[in-house]
């Protein structure tokens, strides 16, 4: 399980935005959406996702993961 949201920073200005998470596919390729109206595709180029949208280059390190913990009381 991951976040439903991530951290995307725009290369030339690095500004740091929340991006809404659409699709995630670990170590392959990240769908967000920036201020729920830009679409942007992220691949992996081995350390980052890195994509292209309305002519500027994005970046991100993706969603954090979900951690849960189960007892076996079931708690």
């Amino acid at each position: 399980m991951h976040s439903d949201k991530c951290t995307v920073t725009a290369v030339a200005s690095r500004k740091v935005t929340e991006a809404d998470v659409l699709a995630f596919h670990d170590k392959r390729n990240l769908t967000v959406a920036i201020n729920k109206s830009v679409k942007v595709l992220l691949n992996w180029n081995g350390r980052k996702y890195e994509g292209r949208a309305a002519g500027l280059d994005f970046e991100s390190d993706g969603p954090k993961p979900i951690t849960t913990y189960n007892s076996p009381r079931g708690l």
